[in-house]
């Protein structure tokens, strides 16, 4: 509603001009009716209005056009007030000389005219006038508010496009630095595999520079990418990691914020271990149900970890940057449990999924 409001009053234009034609016409023919009623003569009535209408216009056009933009909306309310009520005051006045020397000199002869500021027909101008400025005022109001809150939302929108743009450029960096810190594992330990973990590392950076950069991605090829992820991270553990990863649903025609799940899936792997010689477990589990993805992530704890606080360690700068983009994104729509048992950490994530375009 305030965006079509915004297009039919537009500060200036033809569209303006014809609301204030449309408006006059319809005051003068409801003023005429109104008043040509009682006394059964709508046609003078009708002239009475058309002679008096020129100072109206007038004074709506000073309040309206020029003292709303230059002092009203500027929050310049004491010197608003007191030019208006100087105006209504001029104006009524103005009015009444149009009472006495045109319309009962010549239209309306049989009435005795009054003193110029004779208190009763004064006050009746001033009301009249009063009653003609507050449709385009309350107008002018709405416009003006409308203006402003789609100036307000447009501000909002860009902010957070800007702050979700950053996080996820933090993010990458971060990722990169713990993928290759792999391969120069496998590097140092002249590894066979290091090539073909090489050959998975171009794949996931091809994914990340060239088809995760829309704020949604299609939920199959984020999946696909985990996967990809975690056979990597498996090739480098070997046999020291014990790893369950299950997806259960229809992926296709979904959209989900691009790397959302892997940080708490790296983070597992991270911390599951802690040193060369132990041994961990990890268990992920993804779900599509009715537009909601679950995705269930419990890893072990080592022994001196767990004695050192393992919550402390699983709260990254990973985990952090994604808290922030879940809250951008779906501030109604996801829900985070995060638990803490002796010797495993377990997280639950649960997202209302974008519809494909």
């Amino acid at each position: 509603m305030p965006q079509l409001m915004t297009e039919i009053f537009t500060p200036t234009g033809a569209a303006k001009r014809n609301m204030y034609i449309v408006y006059w016409a319809g005051y003068i023919m409801l003023f005429s009716f109104v008043q040509g009623f009682a006394s059964r003569d709508i046609l003078t009535s009708f002239y009475n209005e058309l002679f008096s209408l020129l100072p109206k216009v007038i004074f709506v056009l000073l309040v309206v056009e020029w003292q709303m933009d230059a002092m009203f909306f500027k929050n310049q309310i004491a010197r608003f007030l007191i030019i208006y009520t100087c105006l209504l005051l001029v104006f009524a006045f103005i009015l009444r000389l149009i009472d006495n020397h045109i319309i009962l000199s010549y239209f309306l002869t049989f009435w005795t005219k009054e003193p110029l500021l004779s208190t009763a027909p004064y006050l009746y101008n001033v009301i009249k006038l009063q009653f003609v400025v507050t449709v385009p005022f309350s107008i002018k109001l709405f416009y003006y508010w409308a203006q402003e809150k789609n100036k307000a939302q447009a501000i909002q929108a860009e902010k957070l496009e800007a702050e979700l743009n950053s996080l996820r450029n933090q993010f990458h960096p971060h990722f990169m630095f713990n993928v290759l810190n792999s391969l120069y594992s496998r590097i140092l330990a002249k590894s066979d595999d290091a090539a073909e973990m090489l050959l998975q590392i171009s794949s996931l950076l091809r994914f990340s520079v060239y088809e995760a950069n829309d704020k949604t991605i299609a939920l199959d090829k984020e999946i696909r990418y985990i996967s990809n992820y975690i056979a990597l991270q498996q090739m480098r553990f070997d046999n020291r990691l014990e790893l369950s990863f299950t997806v259960t649903g229809k992926a296709e025609n979904s959209m989900i914020g691009p790397f959302l799940m892997l940080p708490f899936i790296e983070n597992s792997l991270k911390h599951c271990l802690n040193d060369e010689r132990e041994n961990g477990w990890i268990n992920i589990y993804i779900s599509i149900k009715e537009d909601w993805l679950t995705l269930k992530v419990e890893n072990s704890i080592p022994q001196k970890k767990a004695n050192a606080n393992a919550l402390e360690g699983q709260s990254g700068f990973g985990i952090v940057n994604v808290k922030k983009r879940l809250a951008l994104l779906y501030p109604e729509n996801h829900y985070l449990q995060v638990s803490e048992k002796e010797d495993s950490y377990f997280i639950s994530l649960k997202i209302k999924l974008y519809a494909a375009a």
